[in-house]
């Protein structure tokens, strides 16, 4: 798996207690990649920064 959806990683490292959840906050533009508000289906690779 090289990489994996913003909302399911959120979820599945236990920033937020569900998946939907983690969406919410995502739409919310709580939850930034370099810096750039992203959607919940964006794909993360490894390496890279996310900021709550």
């Amino acid at each position: 798996m090289d990489s994996i959806r913003t909302d399911k990683w959120l979820w599945v490292a236990r920033f937020y207690k569900t998946r939907s959840l983690a969406t919410e906050e995502v739409g919310k533009g709580r939850v930034q990649i370099v810096q750039q508000d992203v959607k919940p289906s964006r794909a993360l690779r490894a390496g890279g920064t996310v900021v709550l």
